[in-house]
């Protein structure tokens, strides 16, 4: 039947030798489906050359990378080591499946800067060494105040550290162009290496070049950060009634000159300050002061550097009470002192058991209105509320309506 469409004998063989060798492809194929997609070396399913990553590729000293590899043999030995053997080798046995691997790494905790480091990944049949840089030293000063930028002297400065050991003691030192080194405390990084902290600012004369250095006490690694700090003064207490006594600590001033310290625009004392512009002095609220509180009643000025520092302070007016005990109902009588005179005072009741620290914050209670003397006394009775717990601290409250200043004094509830 085949002669009937192929006359001639030379095409009626070259039709069945084709027919054959079509016939026998789907054959080969389906015995030896594998042989097509595996490279050469690799595990099953890999149809490139073994390859390996690692990651970070940046990190500090000390700390731990991770390192993988994929399409190596089966079953096969690969060894990862930072730089040379002697730094512990990790030995690994990739997938019985895949040929592919997952190991952790920790580098060294020390290093030399400039040189080239690498994580070397080596196997009988393949062997490939990747870059590894060491995390650059950086040190950070941030101020705590509401601008996050200026470091005022006795405030808090947060210090924040990259590229050290992980989980080493640093050591913090600050380093003034004009007393020279003074130590500023110790810290610990976390597994990243990563320093964070907080200092308070000492005092360093003012314009004097100043940078806080860090130095790690396994690592050797060192870095830097430059500070500029602006003068300040610190009252304490930061209120208080007329007679009381102010301490005054100020900072970052003119090293060795005399400081004028005024009080609501009358001078008050004269300080003189150390070689690192330090200066400690007190004085007394006088009798003249305005009661409420002043942004600036406080003022220090250098006489030499020109530098000046303020503070606020709140005057409270003078008041008491009698008896300063007793049950619901007590008659108290409530007496004040350095109000307005001839202005109107409030007076309150605070149930402190509803919030605020020292009776401040918590809920008030309206118990009557007193008219202040021309001298700026009053004398007021009032009735202790019902309803007191005994054992419970409650306060009586004054405040002058005019100037906003006031001032409590506690009642103890039986």
């Amino acid at each position: 039947m085949l002669q009937r469409f192929f006359p001639v004998k030379w095409a009626l063989k070259l039709f069945i030798s084709g027919l054959i060798i079509l016939l026998l492809v789907p054959a080969l194929l389906f015995v030896h489906p594998g042989n097509l997609v595996k490279a050469s070396g690799g595990g099953g399913g890999c149809n490139s050359s073994p390859s390996t990553s690692m990651y970070p590729t940046i990190a500090s000293p000390g700390t731990t990378i991770t390192v993988s590899g994929d399409c190596y043999p089966t079953n096969t030995t690969v060894k990862v080591f930072f730089q040379t053997p002697s730094n512990g080798v990790v030995t690994v046995v990739t997938d019985p499946q895949f040929g592919s691997f997952l190991t952790q790494l920790t580098i060294p905790s020390t290093y030399v800067q400039g040189t080239r480091y690498y994580v070397h990944v080596n196997s009988t049949t393949f062997s490939v060494k990747m870059l590894f840089t060491f995390t650059r030293p950086s040190l950070s000063l941030f101020g705590s105040g509401y601008d996050g930028g200026s470091l005022t002297f006795g405030s808090l400065v947060l210090v924040n550290g990259s590229g050290f050991a992980a989980n080493e003691t640093v050591d913090l030192v600050w380093n003034d162009s004009v007393s020279g080194m003074m130590k500023a405390g110790i810290a610990g990084t976390d597994s990243s290496g990563n320093l964070n902290t907080s200092l308070n600012m000492p005092s360093f004369p003012f314009g004097s070049q100043l940078q806080l250095v860090a130095t790690g006490r396994i690592s050797g690694v060192t870095a830097s950060a430059l500070a500029h700090e602006t003068p300040a003064i610190i009252p304490n207490p930061a209120s208080g009634t007329i007679g009381i006594t102010v301490t005054l600590n100020g900072g970052s001033f003119g090293g060795n000159e005399g400081v004028k310290i005024l009080f609501q625009g009358t001078l008050m004392a004269h300080a003189y300050t150390n070689a690192k512009g330090f200066f400690t002095t007190s004085f007394i609220v006088p009798s003249t002061a305005k009661i409420g509180f002043g942004y600036n009643d406080i003022l220090a000025s250098g006489k030499t550097s020109g530098v000046a520092a303020n503070a606020t302070f709140s005057v409270k007016p003078n008041l008491s009470i009698s008896p300063n005990t007793g049950p619901s109902g007590t008659l108290i009588t409530v007496k004040g002192g350095h109000f307005t005179p001839s202005g109107s005072v409030e007076i309150l009741w605070v149930f402190s058991n509803g919030g605020g620290s020292g009776g401040s914050g918590g809920n008030t209670l309206f118990l009557t209105r007193a008219q202040a003397s021309a001298h700026g006394t009053f004398t007021v009775t009032v009735s202790a509320p019902g309803g007191l717990i005994p054992g419970q601290i409650y306060y009586v409250q004054a405040i002058d309506d005019q100037t906003g200043g006031s001032n409590q004094v506690k009642f103890h509830a039986q």
